[in-house]
């Protein structure tokens, strides 16, 4: 199986890079494909600009059909760094985004990817969403972390809302929406005032839990 690594952390000493880590060495021991996309690590632009264009389509530039001109001949449309996750992501069977909560969804600079690299054309177009998207018949994992504890991700806690529920934009809209079987996300909570036996039983967990993922995957979305 090949697997993509789509990893936003800027600190390699943190929890959500030891939960990387435990995820990739899973992958790697049952002898899968890997691929990272560590977009800290790498300086990812993520502000969408007109030079993610080799070639323009004119003086006034809407970004998302300049991506469905330039989608119909990537070799000389999209800039480098694009056009490599897109073969990134057409290569993978399954892609795992790992992320820590912020401001309930992902960091900026991994929402600036998904703008850049979901492309209308490469990944959906008007004809192909959801259960037609383009890259239907791949698997999609969200692995993240909270600062607050799984108490306040209740309807009676402080957020009023579950952690999938402040996902729903990346799960249902966004990765479902592309045509990806959505699996149940792992979700680590309480970061802020874990102790380091309940960061490795978070860690241990994820271990089981991607085990399960592999033999019988609890589906959020499946096309």
């Amino acid at each position: 199986m090949n697997v993509l690594f789509i990893y936003a952390h800027q600190d390699p000493e943190s929890f959500g890079a030891a939960m990387h880590n435990r995820a990739l060495g899973f992958f790697e021991r049952r002898g899968d494909s890997c691929e990272i996309s560590d977009l800290y690590a790498s300086g990812f632009h993520a502000v969408a600009e007109k030079w993610d264009f080799k070639t323009s389509g004119g003086s006034h530039t809407n970004y998302m059909l300049e991506q469905k001109r330039v989608a119909q001949n990537e070799a000389s449309g999209f800039a480098e760094d694009i056009k490599a996750e897109i073969a990134k992501i057409r290569k993978a069977d399954a892609i795992i985004f790992e992320f820590p909560l912020w401001w309930g969804s992902v960091p900026a600079i991994m929402k600036g990817w998904f703008d850049k690299v979901f492309a209308l054309g490469v990944v959906w177009d008007g004809d192909h969403r959801y259960e037609t998207g383009l890259l239907k018949g791949k698997r999609a994992l969200v692995i993240t972390s909270t600062g607050d504890n799984a108490e306040h991700y209740t309807a009676a806690g402080i957020h009023r809302a579950t952690v999938e529920q402040h996902l729903f934009p990346l799960l249902h809209s966004t990765l479902a929406h592309a045509g990806l079987d959505v699996i149940k996300p792992y979700i680590a909570t309480g970061m802020t005032i874990a102790s380091d036996n309940d960061r490795q039983q978070y860690l241990d967990n994820l271990q089981l839990y991607l085990q399960d993922v592999v033999d019988r995957p609890v589906f959020l979305y499946k096309h």
